[in-house]
Formats: structure tokens, sequence, C-alpha cells
């Protein structure tokens, strides 16, 4: 398992589910995972282990010239709720990093729920 000290405030990380997805979060102080999570409504700050959960955890470090203030950012959101088309975890680390939202998530988030409607069964 990958230690706190591995991390600094500001780096982006994630970890895989659901087979191919992944799950985003912007490392704060302390080695918390500041991230938006669908599991728990919103806006969460959870320990590393929590965050992984037996998972492996992928470092992308910072964004280039703002890993200051992508843990101010992610903190101003505590609290904030979840929704998988306009507020999920990607586009929660994203605006942490000052930057624009993508539709990648939301369209492979879209193409699950219209699998599941279908009585596809995931593995």
């Amino acid at each position: 398992m990958n230690s706190r000290y591995d991390y600094r405030p500001g780096d982006r990380v994630s970890v895989r589910f659901g087979g191919v997805l992944r799950h985003y979060g912007i490392v704060s102080w302390g080695g918390r995972v500041i991230s938006n999570n669908g599991r728990y409504g919103g806006v969460v700050s959870q320990s590393l282990s929590d965050f992984a959960r037996g998972r492996e955890i992928t470092n992308h470090g910072p964004e280039a010239g703002h890993d200051y203030l992508g843990p101010s950012r992610a903190t101003r959101r505590l609290g904030h709720d979840y929704h998988l088309t306009g507020s999920n975890c990607v586009h929660f680390v994203r605006h942490a990093q000052g930057r624009k939202p993508t539709a990648t998530q939301v369209a492979r988030g879209t193409f699950e729920a219209f699998r599941d409607m279908l009585g596809g069964r995931r593995r």
C-alpha cells in the first residue's frame, strides 16, 4: 500500500473501479484525499486507505503551475453534491486544478446506465 509520504498536496490521484473506469481525487494536506464520490453523495475528505479501499493508487502528479491551488479549491467544495452528468469526480478534479470539465466519464456513465436499463449484467 502506498504511504502518505508518496504524495504532495495538489497531486491528482486515481483508483480503478468497474474494470475500466477510474475514480479521481486531489491530495490535500496531511495525506488526505478530497474527491467527489457518488457512494458518499458528494465531496468528501478521506484518508488514502479509505480512498483506495484496497486498490492501487495511481499518482498523476499536480497540474503544472497550479499545485498549491488544487487543495484549496478542493477544500472549498467539501459537502457539495455529486451528480453524474455535471459534478462527478472528473469534473471536480478538473475544477480544483483550474481546468474545464470533460465529457469522457459522462459518456461512459451514460452507456453503463443504458446497459443496466436494458438488463445487461456487470461483471
